[in-house]
């Protein structure tokens, strides 16, 4: 039992909006989330349900909605020290779209009256979020605005050199099918193909197999994303 509350304590450590809290206040997070692992494509939620706060801990989680039309549109990819859920939970309303795990992850989950209790107790909780969300908010409207003004070129460009800072290595693999990926960028599966093969044969990456990406030239990748 004591085992498992210091690794409930140390993945709430690890968490950034739980990072600068006391040590109390830590434990008494820990002691309340509760924490489960999710296999690959697994639902963590989706429209409807009315969740709490969820932390990633470990793995990759997809959050999604399907359009009018009945396709899958990417919101964003959510890693380990991200948190999903805090729309619907702090409006008191259900979710809108779908939380669906890429890889075999675990996560936990504060319930509702709980976590509104903590940012009572706990202010700056509510202040770390809103400095995350802000960013959120930032990279989407850069995204909006990088589909009505640049090339499917410049955004694939942009993407990998994302992706690539995330992973803190030159190679990775896609987290998402490039049908998925396609949507996200603004484009279709057909065309970000040619992009990913045009860029293969200019030297500035090396594709594999399984959506194995290596950036060979990264200063060539960049220069990518004035176009």
């Amino acid at each position: 039992m004591a085992s498992k509350q210091e690794h409930l304590l140390n993945l709430v450590r690890r968490v950034p909006i739980f990072s600068g809290l006391p040590v109390s206040a830590q434990r008494q997070i820990a002691s309340t989330a509760v924490t489960r692992p999710y296999q690959r494509d697994e639902r963590i939620y989706g429209p409807g349900d009315r969740t709490g706060l969820f932390v990633v801990h470990s793995g990759l989680v997809k959050v999604h909605r399907l359009t009018e039309s009945g396709s899958d549109q990417l919101i964003r990819l959510m890693s380990p020290g991200d948190f999903l859920g805090e729309t619907a939970l702090l409006a008191g309303t259900a979710t809108d779209h779908f939380a669906v795990a890429l890889q075999p992850s675990e996560l936990c989950m504060i319930d509702r009256d709980r976590f509104t209790r903590l940012l009572g107790e706990h202010p700056s909780i509510a202040v770390q979020m809103l400095q995350t969300v802000s960013t959120r908010l930032v990279t989407t409207e850069q995204m909006l605005s990088s589909l009505g003004g640049h090339s499917v070129r410049h955004r694939l460009a942009q993407q990998l050199l994302l992706l690539m800072d995330e992973a803190g290595s030159t190679s990775f693999r896609l987290p998402t099918t490039k049908k998925e990926l396609a949507a996200y960028l603004g484009t279709s599966p057909e065309t970000l193909s040619r992009r990913l093969t045009a860029l293969q044969d200019a030297g500035v990456i090396r594709l594999g197999a399984g959506g194995l990406v290596e950036v060979v030239d990264r200063k060539a990748l960049e220069q990518a994303t004035a176009g």
